[in-house]
């Protein structure tokens, strides 16, 4: 891969899962790249293993960068940017993000001489990681909330170059890209589909079933259905299942998701869109997530849990 000259200082706040990965992609891509942390950080460590730059004074690391990315978890990003970036970032810099909560539900007014954009990968961070290494796709979403300098698009363009290689690059609004990201992970990902295996298991145990069969038929098979899916689309997948599993698949399918479930997801996006899944994130961090920690506590009590620390140890 060819380096490219690039004039870029870029600043990356946190070396999560997101934040360690587009570090070592932009460096890769021969981009200017340093991380901040605060001095005490667990993952500084991991920092200096990777050979990065650290910069454990934040206020005098923004003084200097033109692109300071925000990949912080969102609850301290607000923080972070009143306190280090706001005073100290030079005029025409670019706030980036990753995810766009902050800028659509305005926890975050950046200063009118900054550029605002967003690029967020549509992959975990695994993800992201091989595919760039890989010379693989990797899609991202681009959008401009603030262009103070005229070349904010091309700026996140860069960017999103220098952490995905080829793309492809999703032109979208932060709007866009942080409601459909929401409703994904609720109604789907993170939150829809580990319900319906839970359900799923439940049902079969209840009814007198092994509870070690129905862990696999509920949950360790989901990978290659999932795998399936990913490379041949819904239709290839049932193309290429027997035709007693999609003729069960078809006729049974909508039946579990019917139209008491379309509704329930019409209104978690309605929840999304009117800003009160965000007021009710924020009441919960108030709280300290304690109604989380209480769903996490009882996730891992889920007999579908034993079997599978029993399957994976």
């Amino acid at each position: 891969m060819s380096i490219p000259a690039h004039s870029e200082e870029i600043l990356i706040a946190g070396f999560g899962s997101q934040g360690s990965v587009q570090a070592l992609n932009l460096r890769d891509s021969g981009m200017a790249v340093g991380v901040s942390l605060r001095p005490q950080s667990p993952r500084a460590a991991a920092v200096r293993e990777a050979g990065l730059p650290l910069y454990t004074n934040a206020s005098e690391a923004a003084g200097r960068a033109t692109i300071a990315a925000m990949l912080l978890p969102d609850a301290v990003q607000p923080a972070y940017y009143n306190d280090v970036l706001a005073p100290h970032l030079p005029r025409g810099a670019a706030l980036l993000f990753a995810h766009g909560f902050n800028i659509h539900y305005k926890k975050i007014s950046p200063r009118p001489d900054l550029d605002v954009v967003l690029v967020a990968p549509l992959a975990h961070a695994d993800a992201v990681r091989q595919g760039f290494v890989q010379d693989r796709s990797v899609p991202c979403v681009i959008a401009v909330a603030q262009d103070f300098t005229g070349k904010a698009r091309e700026r996140a363009m860069e960017y999103a170059r220098g952490i995905a290689g080829r793309g492809p690059f999703i032109q979208s609004t932060f709007a866009e890209e942080t409601e459909t990201d929401l409703f994904a992970e609720q109604a789907l990902l993170c939150g829809g589909m580990p319900e319906l295996a839970r359900a799923a298991f439940e049902s079969l145990v209840e009814a007198g079933y092994n509870e070690e069969i129905a862990y696999y038929c509920c949950l360790r098979e989901l990978k290659p259905i999932a795998d399936l899916i990913f490379r041949h689309g819904i239709a290839g997948m049932r193309a290429r299942v027997s035709d007693t599993a999609a003729y069960g698949a078809a006729t049974r399918g909508p039946r579990i998701i019917g139209a008491s479930a379309r509704e329930e997801m019409k209104k978690v996006l309605r929840e999304i869109k009117s800003n009160l899944f965000a007021h009710e994130l924020a009441l919960a961090q108030d709280r300290n997530f304690s109604a989380l920690r209480d769903a996490r506590e009882r996730d891992a009590a889920h007999p579908i849990e034993r079997i599978h620390r029993r399957n994976n140890s």
